[in-house]
């Protein structure tokens, strides 16, 4: 019988020795190495190419999103952490399993066996799914746009910016007409785009977005970058803010900052 690989990732040598303890009930799983924070895990996935790692989220150096972006090799991931809050972006980038600390030995083997479901079926990793994201926006040529009075996006004299987003949804690569996304919005190490259909994963960070779309996006808030043709009304709040109500079905609000009140009003007067 073929063994498992697995690297153990987190910076609590207590956990780590539970973690092998727990793994030494199952023969088909042999710890390959162990590490501590950001750098040494990426050095140890890229020099031991483990089938599965155990991954904390917060560790020295940054998170276990910053490793899955940052490794080369491309080891299917288990999370485990004592944060609830970030399951939901765990499962965004397909990650097998997310064991909440303190965790029994019975959640542990119920990970195991969806790892090993996940990896007879030969499911694309998270590692990979982030790469290939990549791979696929570095070859997208395209033109920004900018809002006319009326609202068409038309192009600007910008330097090339990809004309289509590539995001993710579970196992499904998309790529999305800019129009299409309402906004966007950093949670954490992740960032969604939201559309009329739900909202996506994109690996690119709110920065990347903003200068890549400029004209046709705006950055309403740290969190949001929002599509400036979707705009319907911006209404005064609190403090000099405002909230911004979009053309949706949703009917979203979003806020505005008193400073980027101002920068919006020299872009789209009002």
């Amino acid at each position: 019988m073929t063994s498992t690989r697995v690297a153990l990732v987190d910076d609590e040598e207590p956990a780590r020795d539970r973690l092998r303890r727990l793994l030494g009930d199952h023969a088909d799983f042999t710890v390959v190495g162990e590490a501590w924070d950001v750098a040494s895990a990426v050095e140890l996935l890229d020099r031991e190419h483990p089938d599965l790692c155990f991954l904390d989220v917060q560790m020295p150096g940054g998170s276990g999103f910053d490793v899955i972006r940052r490794a080369r090799h491309a080891p299917h991931v288990i999370f485990t952490t004592a944060y609830d809050q970030y399951a939901v972006q765990a499962f965004e980038i397909s990650s097998v399993d997310y064991l909440l600390k303190p965790f029994s030995a019975e959640r542990f083997a119920s990970a195991l066996g969806r790892a090993r479901d996940r990896m007879d079926r030969d499911t694309p990793s998270a590692v990979e799914i982030v790469r290939l994201l990549e791979e696929i926006r570095s070859g997208l040529p395209g033109h920004p746009a900018a809002p006319t009075a009326d609202g068409v996006l038309e192009p600007t004299g910008r330097s090339p910016a990809p004309t289509r987003i590539p995001v993710r949804r579970g196992a499904k690569i998309l790529l999305l007409d800019p129009p299409e996304v309402h906004w966007f919005e950093a949670e954490d190490a992740l960032v969604f785009a939201h559309t009329e259909e739900g909202r996506f994963l994109v690996d690119r960070s709110l920065a990347d977005l903003e200068d890549l779309l400029a004209g046709a996006f705006f950055r309403t808030h740290r969190q949001y970058l929002v599509n400036l043709a979707r705009i319907g009304e911006i209404r005064p709040a609190e403090a000099g803010t405002y909230r911004i109500h979009l053309r949706d079905g949703a009917r979203s609000e979003l806020p505005l900052s008193r400073r980027q009140a101002r920068r919006l009003r020299e872009t789209m007067p009002w």
